[in-house]
C-alpha cells in the first residue's frame, strides 16, 4: 500500500514539473502573457496579472562569423591580431600557421566581445583585402528562458522529493524508488545547467573564424642544389725516382647535397727540371662519393663530422693514367650555407707505369 502511494506521488511530481515547463514556454512565446507574483501563486489566487506587469524577455544573441583575408605578409600580422584580441579581453582558441620559415597562410579562431566584432573586421580591412565576410546573429533568448524555467521547476520537484524522503514509515523499497527519482532529476538539472553555461559563453563572446593568405601565394624557401668551392692540395709520391716527391696545387670542388656525389679537379705545379726533362703540370680529376658514420654523428654535427669515400677518375703525371682513390676526411665546420673540410686520399695511378701517392687537401664550399 505504501509503495503504491509513493509511486503515485513521484509520478504526480514529475508530471507537475513537465506541465510547469510547458506552461513557461507558452508564456515566453507570447509577448502578451503575464506572470502572477509569487505571493499570488502560493495563495491559489486565479486573478489575472495587471497589463503593466507583462514581462519582456531580453534579447540574447549568439554572434558567429568567418572572414577570408588576403594580406601582404602574415608573419607580423598574426602577433598583431593576438595583441588586439587580448586588449579586448578576448582570446585566441586556435592558431595554425603554414609556410615553414616564411609564413604564407594562417587559420585562427577568435573569441571577442560582441561589440568588438566590427573593430576586428576594420583592423583586418586595413591590413589586407577582405575576400569573404559572413557574420550571423542568432537570438537564443527563448531557449535560455526555457532552460531557466525548466531548472526552476526541476529544483521544486527535487525539494518535494527531499521532503517526501524525510517522511516516516518508508520501507527500503520506497526509499530506493525515491532516491532513484531524485538522481534522475539531479541529472536533468546538471545537464540543463551545463547547456545554459555553454549558451551564456557563446552569448558573452562572439566567435570569428579568420583565414589569412599571402597575396603573392606560397613562399619557396631557398634550398641548396650544390656546393661549389675551392681547395688547396698536396701531392706526395711514395716512390718518386728521379721525380720531385712533393708538389703543391689547388683545385675546384663541386659537392652535391649530403656528399652523395662530388666532382674535384686538382692541378699541381710543374716539377723542377731533372736531367734536362721538362715536366708538365700534374692533374687529378675524380668523381666519387662519401658516407657518414651513424655512430659518429651521421654528418649532422656542426663540427668534426668524419666520413669515408671512394673516387675514380683521370690523372696525369708523366703520362695519362687511370686513378683510384680511397678517401678519409673530416668536416671541420659545417653550417647551412658553408662547409670547410680536410681529407687524405690514398691514390693509385695506373697505366703503362703505376705510381702510389697521397693527395692531401683542405677545401671550402658554399651553397648554390
Amino acid at each position: 500500500m505504501h509503495r503504491a502511494v509513493v509511486a503515485v506521488l513521484v509520478l504526480f511530481l514529475s508530471l507537475t514539473a513537465v506541465a510547469c515547463a510547458a506552461g513557461g514556454a507558452r508564456y515566453a512565446a507570447s509577448p502578451s502573457a503575464g506572470f502572477a507574483s509569487p505571493g499570488a501563486a502560493s495563495s491559489g489566487s486565479t486573478a489575472a496579472a495587471p497589463a503593466d506587469s507583462t514581462m519582456a524577455i531580453p534579447e540574447q544573441l549568439v554572434i558567429e562569423g568567418s572572414l577570408t583575408v588576403q594580406v601582404e605578409d602574415i608573419g607580423d600580422l598574426v602577433p598583431a591580431l593576438h595583441a588586439l584580441v587580448t586588449s579586448m579581453h578576448g582570446r585566441v582558441i586556435t592558431e595554425v600557421v603554414s609556410g615553414a620559415e616564411t609564413s604564407w597562410s594562417a587559420e585562427l579562431k577568435l573569441r571577442v566581445p560582441p561589440d568588438k566584432v566590427e573593430e576586428v573586421v576594420a583592423f583586418l580591412a586595413k591590413r589586407g583585402e577582405i575576400q569573404d565576410k559572413r557574420i550571423n546573429a542568432t537570438d537564443v533568448s527563448k531557449q535560455m528562458f526555457d532552460q531557466e524555467l525548466a531548472i526552476k521547476n526541476l529544483r521544486t520537484t527535487l525539494d518535494r522529493l527531499t521532503a517526501l524522503m524525510g517522511g516516516a514509515n518508508l520501507n527500503v523499497t520506497q526509499v530506493l524508488e525515491i532516491e532513484k527519482e531524485m538522481t534522475r532529476v539531479r541529472g536533468q538539472i546538471d545537464q540543463l545547467e551545463g547547456d545554459q553555461r555553454f549558451l551564456k559563453d557563446r552569448v558573452g563572446l562572439a566567435t570569428l573564424d579568420v583565414s589569412l593568405s599571402r597575396r603573392a601565394g606560397a613562399v619557396t624557401v631557398a634550398k641548396a642544389k650544390a656546393y661549389p668551392g675551392a681547395r688547396f692540395a698536396v701531392l706526395s709520391l711514395f716512390d718518386p725516382g728521379t721525380r720531385e716527391r712533393t708538389r703543391l696545387g689547388a683545385g675546384f670542388v663541386l659537392h652535391t647535397v649530403l656528399r652523395s656525389m662530388t666532382l674535384e679537379v686538382d692541378l699541381f705545379r710543374k716539377e723542377a727540371n731533372a736531367a734536362g726533362v721538362d715536366r708538365k703540370v700534374a692533374a687529378v680529376a675524380t668523381l666519387g662519393g662519401a658516407s657518414y658514420s651513424d655512430f659518429l654523428g651521421k654528418g649532422e654535427r656542426r663540427t668534426m663530422n668524419p666520413y669515408l669515400g671512394l673516387r675514380l677518375g683521370y690523372g696525369y703525371l708523366d703520362s695519362s693514367r687511370f686513378v683510384v682513390q680511397g678517401e678519409a676526411g673530416v668536416e671541420l665546420f659545417k653550417a647551412k650555407y658553408f662547409l670547410i673540410d680536410a681529407s687524405v686520399r690514398a691514390t693509385g695511378f695506373f697505366g703503362k707505369e703505376s705510381d702510389l701517392a697521397l693527395v692531401s687537401g683542405l677545401g671550402a664550399v658554399i651553397a648554390f
